[in-house]
């Protein structure tokens, strides 16, 4: 499993021009095959802070995801906007079964 969790910085004049990208690719995103979670929102909208986690099945699933034409597109709509990013990925071995 894969996990994809950080922040991003988008500069707050353009915050509405993000999500508008955001939102015209969420929801192909969320139906690729291995995609198990993917969520980018507004955590500090005055500072442009952005909260993205992704989870996929395998590393496969995150190059398909990658080499898609819409993520490639975003890129190009979203990139010129970000001034920071801190984003890490996790190789995630297994998962612990939930205690109630």
């Amino acid at each position: 499993m894969i996990i994809v969790a950080g922040y991003l910085t988008v500069d707050p004049g353009q915050l509405k021009t993000f999500e508008k990208a955001i939102a015209d690719v969420v929801d192909i995103v969320r139906k690729e095959d291995g995609c198990h979670h993917y969520s980018v929102l507004a955590e500090d909208r005055d500072r442009g802070l952005i909260n993205i986690t992704e989870v996929w099945r395998d590393q496969a699933a995150v190059d398909a995801h990658m080499a898609q034409p819409w993520i490639k597109s975003l890129f190009v709509r979203v990139m010129p906007l970000i001034t920071s990013t801190d984003a890490p990925i996790y190789e995630v071995v297994g998962v612990r079964e939930r205690h109630s």
